[in-house]
């Protein structure tokens, strides 16, 4: 039986991997982006949620090998303030495999900034040595200055949790600053800088290009080791987006990843009887979210 050679503490749950195909399109960059998938990435910018929202991600991690990371996210903004949201992550394979739950909360401290926090609980399984419980948590600000920019910082087990005390392993303490800038109508510039306590600092950066508010193209970089990516996104009218990115890196070659996201819309308001359509003074919202928000 042969295990494939993934190190609990290179890959736990909550390292540099992110949710979205989106966001791995451009670069691998998360934090500063909003939509469904921040309750995964940067629990702050969830805040800025209008809707209720499900996401779900998948990428075969090391394709022919049966190793994927699979997560699932819902986020539904609440009346009284605030999004929480809910994710469940799954990396792995039948013989090494890690598993993460986490709820979170996100709230604005004011028009333009949020905090968001979660707690999460993993467990690391590897075949023929048992398996690991334990809890820590995250958590994130997101800044929106002026509508074209927004900045964001997360930070993942500030409490540098262990995950065997007997060894000294830990599960890893991350570190990420990002920036997304719309640059023109429909053109967004993200960068982010990633730093894990034991490893070198990592750069990412990305573009992305909406087409008429449904197709969109995305590219971006990343360093440490050196990949590439590329992807594509088409949001549809039934609220609808599917995502697909493909990452390239030397020792891996290509990897694809895809993702689907459903955005709960608002129901539109029926006139009555004696009400003309065109008199109404409450028109039903656009099918498509405001392009506004990265």
């Amino acid at each position: 039986m042969t295990v494939l050679c993934i190190s609990p503490s290179a890959y736990a749950i909550g390292d540099l991997r992110i949710a979205g195909a989106r966001q791995v399109g451009m670069g691998m960059s998360s934090v500063s982006m909003v939509n469904v998938y921040s309750a995964y990435n940067n629990q702050a910018a969830g805040a800025y949620l209008e809707r209720p929202s499900f996401g779900i991600y998948y990428a075969p991690v090391f394709v022919g090998q049966g190793v994927s990371n699979i997560s699932g996210i819902f986020a539904m903004p609440v009346k009284k303030g605030g999004t929480i949201g809910v994710s469940v992550n799954y990396f792995g394979y039948s013989l090494f495999n890690d598993k993460k739950v986490g709820l979170s909360y996100a709230i604005k401290l004011a028009k333009w900034m949020s905090l968001g926090v979660q707690l999460d609980y993993l467990n690391t399984k590897i075949s023929g040595y048992g398996s690991k419980n334990y809890v820590t948590f995250e958590m994130g600000l997101f800044s929106r200055p002026i509508d074209e920019l927004s900045i964001a910082f997360h930070v993942y087990n500030p409490l540098k949790i262990y995950v065997d005390r007997a060894t000294g392993e830990k599960v890893p303490t991350l570190f990420r600053l990002g920036i997304t800038y719309e640059a023109v109508k429909k053109f967004f510039i993200s960068a982010q800088i990633d730093k894990d306590l034991k490893n070198k600092v990592i750069f990412r950066a990305g573009v992305e290009y909406t087409l008429k508010d449904i197709v969109s193209f995305r590219a971006g970089l990343a360093t440490d080791p050196v990949t590439g990516t590329f992807g594509l996104g088409v949001l549809l009218k039934q609220g609808v987006g599917f995502d697909a990115a493909f990452s390239y890196q030397g020792n891996l070659g290509f990897q694809p990843h895809f993702g689907i996201v459903y955005t709960i819309k608002k129901k539109k308001l029926v006139p009555k009887v004696n009400e003309s359509p065109a008199l109404s003074t409450n028109p039903a919202p656009s099918l498509i979210p405001s392009a506004k928000v990265p």
